[in-house]
């Protein structure tokens, strides 16, 4: 049996934290929670068994760009999904961590979803 995905959740709202851990542990991952860039950076550094991060990058207490570039420099690397507005996608395609972009909107959890387990899986081949 292979062990169970951990992912962080990283977002400022809240209430989209708290849909995205129930939509994340009812498909069997493991799921953290990270309300601002600290906490997100303290996980994510003080884990090795992190698999991948959900971040939106509009966190309170840290620019994006500098979010990411610090997630970015961790060994070994961590994939980040963006989970943003779509005005946002362009801002957050430079670097090599980011695995892919999930517009937020009402219906992108089943997105969010399959593109989440379609990199965990080809990641374990």
């Amino acid at each position: 049996m292979q062990a169970r995905a951990t992912i962080v959740v990283a977002d400022r709202n809240p209430h989209v934290r708290d849909f995205l851990r129930r939509e994340m542990t009812s498909e069997g991952y493991s799921v953290k929670l990270a309300r601002n860039a600290k906490e997100l950076l303290d996980i994510v550094f003080a884990q090795e068994n992190i698999d991948m991060a959900i971040v939106d990058p509009d966190l309170p207490d840290e620019e994006a760009a500098v979010l990411l570039r610090k997630l970015e420099d961790r060994l070994p690397p961590l994939p980040v999904m963006i989970h943003s507005f779509a005005s946002e996608e362009h801002a957050y395609t430079y670097p090599v961590n980011i695995v892919g972009f999930v517009e937020k909107r009402g219906n992108s959890i089943e997105k969010l979803k399959r593109v989440i387990m379609n990199y965990l899986v080809s990641i374990r081949k």
